[in-house]
């Protein structure tokens, strides 16, 4: 393509698309390819109509130079991905041209002797060839993905036809006419050497045009419209060359005066573009005529060997070296028919089992080598290993940035697997970011720890896709077992480690655990209570409680903290702490945190209309990681204030630190739409993770909680968690933040947090989470006679 680009560049630097009607370039275009064939086809009506009298020649030689100079334009015009094949299509087009004219100026027509002038067909039957190799670069560009025997394979089918043409020509056309002319073997030949390769360019367009992958556009059948009309031309002079038939010469012409007003509208119309762009792949179907044309290649030998009668030596040898042409032609095709479908079907073995994404071997194949490995160590009395990777939060990748990145991420780490393992070791990838390695000659369990190690730490490295850097972690589950425990088989070996990997998962992620036999009644626990959560909600065994939030050092009660409790029939109230990162790792969490919202806001709205000094109440409510990138977030947010008619800042979503920093940039943007609602943003947890007052900044929050663990130790006078909690303080008070801390329980923990300047508090000190028919009585009754006791209480020790 030029430097000026093509016209999808030219009209999206105007504002266009280039299929928009006001395109100059689209419209300029249509214009050419309607008026220039237009003309051309009046031009070969009124020729075959007898009115242009003597011109007539000199019509068809302008109607030539036209479609020579279509082509050119049309290059240039459309600028096609693929050039040349048009190049050649245009020189045989001009050796067309020069052959008709030398054609007619010698008087070959019905010109069977010696005397027969060869000059026309020398410069036209290269324009065969020149016409044939812009067909195959036609096929080539638009079946790049299909390779050489493809290709290969329409070169025969076209040769097989051309051939059976020509020995049938041969034999009742040529050879029975001519027999007592004495007419050059040369001139018969080429007689028959017409037809024969039109019909070869025929056989190339159709398999071109009408294979399954290709979408039928108008430059195909203008094409098509080509061809057929050579062959009928070829095939309509060649009769007319030994006397058959007698026709006018005007009509002699038509059909070549057609196909080239046809090759014309082919160039000229926008979508010659896509003959040389490439197709999708579609499953390709056996095809009948493909069938067809190799039965023809085999049954025209023997019907022409028994109805040729005996002529001199030179027909017998000419129609022998037809005859072994075709044959080998039609056998050739076979053999290559074989050959495809012995490579399609090695393709399919390896497609069944191996990863199509990554070509890593899949879980069918590893369960294959798993009782291979079995079956070996059973005989040896050697140990078998299995290892079970699952890289650690793998979802966030595709679903912040694309399954694209996330596919290319996936490819890396297969990559790098590979690398890092024995090449006894075989990796397989059993779907999604899961992995498993088999491991070979391993004698021991330490062994095989080190190597789920060395696995573990090589991913440590950062990836670099697409000028882009990850950092991966995973958690791997090892099984091991000997070869003489007859109870061992694959499927209890894959799910051990799988047992295993979840084990690793709830040690914390980025761990390597080992399968126990302990390990079974946990995992046994953890599905049933997986499934009983599913149900969960539907059932309405979730409840929230609700924690007060205490402005220091005044007191009034500002908020409270809704907090989500599972009353499970059988196993009885069940924490969060157990039950939330199950929901987490199940997907299960979104569900949940859309219930919670919509509960909390509703409650919060009965408190502020039917309780007198509630009014200005506001409930905080935890958002998950994968709420978080839920895209309809904010308007499930605005939706549930303004159904429930509660003013944005009455609202406090509340995000955990390494949730947000981990997708800050992700966060940023949801909490800045999020504050537009004027909704309030904490940061839970603050102090436990990154901290950065860089990233602080970036963030328009209005609320940190500083995490309980700080403020547990505020007990011991010589503890430097007061230095820490007061630098958080300082560092949001200048940010205009407010600041919570969690878990006070004494009045030692309350006074100094009212000597750091803290803004306000919750814990057990103050109240313990309540129902939500028990909020109103604990703010307006119990607060005003115990609460105010403490917090007069902190204050005096100051």
């Amino acid at each position: 393509m030029g430097p000026d680009g093509g016209p999808e560049d030219r009209a999206a630097r105007l504002g266009r698309s280039p299929s928009d009607p006001g395109a100059p370039g689209r419209r300029r275009s249509d214009r050419v390819w309607i008026c220039a064939p237009g003309v051309g086809g009046v031009v070969v009506a009124l020729a075959a109509s007898g009115l242009l009298g003597s011109l007539e020649p000199a019509a068809m030689f302008v109607v030539g130079v036209g479609t020579l100079l279509s082509l050119v334009l049309s290059v240039r015009l459309h600028r096609p991905a693929l050039r040349w094949p048009w190049w050649a299509i245009s020189g045989s087009v001009l050796l067309f041209i020069v052959g008709g004219a030398a054609r007619a100026d010698l008087h070959t027509l019905g010109n069977l002797g010696p005397s027969r002038s060869l000059v026309p067909d020398l410069v036209s039957l290269p324009g065969y060839v020149l016409g044939a190799a812009g067909l195959l670069g036609f096929s080539r560009a638009r079946d790049r993905a299909r390779g050489s025997q493809h290709h290969f394979g329409v070169i025969l089918d076209g040769v097989i036809a051309a051939l059976a043409l020509l020995a049938v020509a041969w034999v009742y056309v040529i050879y029975p006419v001519l027999v007592h002319h004495h007419t050059p073997l040369t001139v018969r030949l080429l007689l028959t050497c017409y037809p024969a390769m039109s019909l070869f360019l025929v056989v190339v367009t159709v398999r071109i045009a009408f294979s399954p992958e290709q979408r039928r556009v108008p430059s195909y059948w203008f094409l098509l419209a080509t061809m057929t009309a050579m062959f009928v031309g070829d095939t309509l002079y060649m009769f007319a060359d030994v006397d058959l038939v007698h026709v006018a010469g005007r009509f002699l012409d038509l059909p070549y005066a057609i196909a080239f007003v046809a090759t014309a509208a082919m160039a000229l119309h926008p979508s010659m573009r896509a003959l040389t762009e490439p197709a999708g792949l579609r499953p390709k179907a056996a095809s009948p005529g493909r069938v067809v044309l190799v039965a023809l290649g085999l049954l025209v030998p023997a019907v022409i060997t028994l109805q040729h009668p005996s002529g001199s030596m030179k027909d017998r040898v000419a129609l022998f070296v037809i005859i072994v042409m075709l044959t080998g032609a039609a056998v050739l095709r076979i053999v290559q028919a074989l050959h495809l479908a012995e490579r399609s079907e090695a393709d399919l073995a390896y497609q069944a089992t191996h990863d199509s994404l990554t070509g890593l071997p899949n879980r069918r194949m590893m369960r294959e080598h798993l009782d291979d490995v079995l079956a070996r160590a059973a005989v040896d009395d050697t140990h078998v290993a299995l290892l079970f990777l699952d890289l650690d939060r793998f979802k966030l990748v595709n679903d912040t940035l694309g399954h694209t990145h996330g596919d290319e991420l996936l490819v890396d780490v297969a990559r790098r697997l590979q690398e890092h393992m024995r090449p006894s070791d075989l990796v397989t990838r059993i779907g999604g970011d899961e992995f498993m390695v088999v491991l070979g000659q391993v004698v021991s369990v330490s062994q095989a720890l080190e190597l789920a190690h060395r696995l573990r730490t090589c991913l440590r490295t950062p990836f670099m896709v697409n000028g882009m850097e990850f950092y991966v972690s995973a958690s791997i589950g090892l099984s091991f077992a000997s070869g003489d425990d007859p109870r061992v088989d694959a499927e209890l070996l894959v799910r051990d480690a799988d047992m295993a990997l979840y084990q690793a998962k709830d040690a914390g992620r980025d761990a390597v655990a080992v399968f126990d036999e302990s390990m079974r009644t946990r995992i046994s626990e953890r599905v049933e209570l997986e499934h009983d959560l599913r149900r969960a909600v539907e059932l309405r065994q979730l409840h929230l409680v609700y924690q007060p939030i205490i402005r220091i050092p005044d007191g009034p009660v500002e908020g409270v903290e809704a907090l989500v409790r599972w009353a499970h029939p059988t196993l009885g109230v069940i924490p969060p702490v157990k039950f939330i990162p199950l929901a987490e790792d199940t997907g299960l969490i979104k569900g949940i945190g859309e219930w919670v919202l919509q509960e909390a806001v509703r409650q919060l709205a009965a408190w502020r209309r039917d309780t007198p000094g509630l009014e200005n109440l506001y409930v905080t409510v935890n958002v998950s990681g994968a709420q978080l990138h839920d895209e309809r977030l904010v308007e499930r947010v605005a939706a549930v204030l303004e159904r429930n008619g509660v003013p944005g800042n009455a609202l406090c979503l509340e995000l955990t630190e390494s949730v947000v920093m981990e997708e800050h940039r992700h966060a940023i943007a949801i909490f800045t739409e999020l504050r537009r609602l004027d909704v309030r943003l904490a940061i839970d947890d603050f102090g436990t993770e990154y901290s950065s007052l860089a990233y602080l900044k970036r963030f328009p929050v209005t609320n940190l909680k500083i995490d309980r663990s700080f403020v547990e130790n505020l007990d011991d006078d010589d503890s430097s968690d007061a230095t820490l909690i007061a630098a958080v303080v300082a560092m949001a008070h200048a940010l205009g933040i407010a600041t919570v801390a969690e878990g006070v329980e004494t009045s030692t923990q309350a006074r100094r947090l009212v000597d750091l300047g803290c803004d306000a508090v919750q814990g057990y000190l103050y109240s313990r989470p309540v129902q939500a028919e028990s909020v109103p009585y604990v703010i307006t009754t119990m607060w005003k006679r115990d609460g105010q006791a403490r917090l007069e209480a902190a204050a005096g020790g100051r």
